[in-house]
């Protein structure tokens, strides 16, 4: 190999590592603009802190892997991280190719609308919650004889339960009070769906189901409604921006857990 290619191979070398390093900071600084302290967040946060600090220090780092495995157990032992690394970023990918698969997957005309509740501040809705309830809103105007189960419980430092807000928000915006049902007592998505068949068994509405949550969330909400038996399409609310990072990483685990632990 010549001096030339050995400068080329080394400029690029560099190029890629300061490429890596700065896209890791704008990862990291968009997990730190949601301004929480939570799994996403540190997660996400750890895990490119880890490669823009593998990538700004490389060369040492190279080394001290290259005597770890000139021993059998060392060899052994990053071989099987490598392995976990690389399954893992397949997972990563696989789990968000899922989300926007779920995410695009429209309910079937007239379904039973079912809004998963979000943050209430107060007794105003939360940024987030506030676009739930725009696509909710959209759906039940484009589908007139739509009926809506509006779920969420009341949390702590909330004036009145998700469930409640909702209703507030979707009647003053036109949609008849008649077309919404309340169910105020869940605290997760499994209690979202299961405590929404209820009232759906109970008032003989629609067994189609349309979600009306965040894009990331729907590909999750819809695996609980089919183990329940419910087909279901839906009804995908933006994200705000700031936000996406954390969340997405969230659900990222949140998917898996389902699917291992609840299934």
């Amino acid at each position: 190999m010549t001096e030339k290619t050995n400068n080329i191979k080394k400029i690029a070398e560099i190029i890629i590592r300061i490429a890596v390093v700065l896209i890791s900071l704008c990862m990291i600084y968009w997990y730190a603009i949601s301004g929480y302290i939570a799994f996403g967040n540190v997660v996400g946060i750890m895990i490119f802190a880890a490669i823009g600090i593998i990538a700004a220090f490389f060369t040492p780092v190279k080394e001290l892997l290259g005597k770890i495995r000139k021993k059998k157990a060392g060899k052994m032992i990053t071989n099987i991280l490598l392995v976990m690394i690389v399954l893992f970023c397949i997972y990563c990918a696989a789990a968000i190719g899922l989300m926007l698969y779920g995410a695009n997957n429209p309910p079937e005309e007239g379904a039973t609308l079912v809004v998963l509740g979000c943050q209430v501040r107060g007794k105003e809705p939360s940024h987030t919650l506030r676009l739930r309830l725009e696509a909710a809103c959209r759906y039940l105007n484009e589908n007139p004889r739509a009926k809506a189960v509006l779920s969420g419980g009341k949390g702590d430092h909330e004036e009145i339960s998700e469930a409640q807000c909702m209703y507030n928000y979707l009647t003053e915006k036109g949609i008849s009070p008649d077309r919404l049902y309340i169910e105020d007592k869940s605290t997760t998505t499994n209690e979202n769906i299961r405590f929404s068949e209820e009232i759906i068994k109970k008032n003989g509405l629609d067994p189609r189901l349309a979600i009306a949550t965040d894009w990331y969330h729907e590909f999750r909400a819809g695996l609980i409604c089919r183990r329940q038996g419910y087909s279901c399409g839906a009804v995908s609310a933006d994200t705000a921006g700031y936000l996406t990072a954390h969340l997405v990483t969230r659900e990222i685990f949140a998917i898996a857990n389902e699917v291992i632990f609840k299934h």
